[in-house]
């Protein structure tokens, strides 16, 4: 299937000014952290949606320049004519002289009848060819073919374009894309064939991207999911801001919330580490004292940009600055530790935190989006990896609900103070849940945790929010923390 592109829209797509793509793709706090410039991204193909006369596309993108040369990313978008339709996540608008506006770019997930047109592709089939490209989409399970969906969604404020069908399916576009194997596709086809695992959706259909060359990139997936779910984030969120609004008792209906993601984490990390003689995935095995100075060197090197940046702000806060000259010390005492038992390693989801866990009542938790760590190389994440990473992640994630929750009710000291001693208790309640032991294990989150929050602080330097309060509040965490 092939269909030309309406002129306005590829003048659309040359109006869009490039900190505009960087930020779409996720990769505009690069240029915080160092003296190269803002990433460009050279379109290199356009695959016409159908439905849309011409006015959307799934557009291919290369990095240029940098440490990132050569990454993909796709970008799925639609030209309106005036303002987008309420629900649409904007990449750019044009204004005329008077302020009005002339049209929107955004994504074309927003547009019904392209739902209804990805939907069925998905489901029973579809190729749309473009100048040698080809996007490729496929059923994984027969019998999704038969089925059917009158109602869909968009989902925004996402790092990717994610929607909700009824009943229960979900698509996850990637706008990274990673070349060759698809971490996504390999993990979730692992889990349905662990017995008596459910921690994650059943695959129902996916799509991939063949160059002229005939390179394979995974571009999507649909999932089966339970109705009616929403993310652990969101609910956990949700609670939080109620307790502080004067429901107390809230506060331990979210700590079991809290715990069952401890216990599907667990569930998740032990059928990863799982062989199977024909299957895409190695077994769990025995991690290194090299694996521990390579996961130090990367949170040291965070860190250090982190603090450089942290240091050229116009104001930078005294104790974050006290805080972060003293977690080099720290790396060092959690690395030492740590080599005295560095655990295991194997596949991990990659990029775990309370918003790629759905839930449903009464408590049905489903894990999403294993597509990795955006900020590793193709072949970093699809390498073994400590699950302890994932841990520390997800545990970052617990202090951005708490952050969040405290924000909405307006940010004042009582309310973070709240917060951060609900935070500490969700912590323990997590790892609980996990079945965590201590020692050198609890070094590896350290070390971890110090990476993760210090990105953090980096896409969030030169703003006032609640994700630069929680990188804040974590680094002086950790800078007090006895190894």
């Amino acid at each position: 299937m092939s269909a030309a592109l309406n002129p306005t829209f590829l003048t659309a797509l040359g109006a869009v000014p490039a900190n505009a793509w960087a930020e779409w793709f996720g990769d505009l706090h690069q240029s915080l952290s160092s003296s190269t410039p803002t990433p460009t991204h050279r379109l290199v193909a356009t695959l016409p949606l159908p439905s849309a006369r011409g006015h959307a596309a799934v557009c291919l993108f290369e990095t240029t320049g940098g440490p990132d040369e050569g990454r993909m990313h796709q970008a799925v978008l639609r030209r309106w004519a005036g303002a987008a339709p309420d629900g649409a996540e904007l990449l750019h608008v044009e204004l005329d002289a008077d302020g009005s506006v002339l049209w929107s770019l955004a994504s074309a997930w927003a547009d019904d009848g392209i739902r209804a047109w990805l939907r069925e592709a998905l489901s029973a089939g579809a190729s749309i060819r473009h100048d040698g490209w080809e996007w490729l989409a496929a059923p994984e399970q027969p019998a999704a073919a038969g089925e059917s969906s009158s109602s869909s969604r968009q989902v925004s404020a996402r790092r990717h374009d994610v929607v909700f069908f009824s009943p229960g399916a979900i698509g996850i576009f990637y706008r990274r894309l990673t070349r060759g194997a698809s971490p996504e596709l390999d993990l979730l086809r692992h889990l349905e064939r662990v017995p008596g695992a459910r921690v994650a959706p059943s695959l129902l259909g996916s799509a991939i991207i063949i160059s002229p060359t005939g390179e394979r990139t995974a571009s999507s997936t649909l999932e089966d999911i339970v109705p009616d779910a929403d993310t652990v984030q969101t609910v956990l969120t949700n609670r939080l801001r109620r307790a502080l609004e004067g429901d107390p008792s809230l506060q331990a209906v979210a700590l079991d919330d809290v715990r069952a993601v401890g216990v599907i984490t667990r569930e998740l990390h032990a059928a990863l580490g799982r062989p199977f003689a024909l299957g895409v995935l190695e077994g769990a095995m025995p991690a290194t004292i090299r694996d521990v100075e390579v996961w130090v060197a990367r949170a040291w090197s965070t860190l250090t940009t982190a603090s450089l940046a942290h240091a050229r702000v116009a104001e930078p806060q005294d104790r974050l600055s006290a805080a972060m000259q003293l977690l080099p010390g720290k790396l060092q005492q959690f690395g030492a530790a740590a080599e005295l038992d560095p655990g295991l390693i194997h596949r991990i989801h990659g990029s775990f935190r309370l918003d790629n866990v759905l839930v449903a009542p009464p408590r049905i938790l489903s894990v999403i989006e294993f597509d990795g760590d955006a900020s590793l190389s193709d072949l970093e994440r699809v390498m073994p990896q400590s699950p302890w990473r994932d841990v520390a992640r997800l545990l970052v994630s617990i202090a951005e609900s708490a952050a969040q929750a405290a924000c909405d009710v307006g940010g004042d000291d009582e309310a973070l103070e709240i917060a951060w001693l609900w935070e500490r208790e969700a912590r323990k309640a997590y790892l609980e849940g996990y079945g965590s032991g201590g020692g050198a294990l609890h070094a590896l989150l350290g070390i971890f945790e110090v990476e993760f929050a210090s990105r953090l602080l980096l896409e969030h330097l030169v703003s006032d929010d609640c994700q630069r309060i929680v990188a804040t509040h974590t680094l002086e965490r950790l800078s007090r923390s006895i190894v």
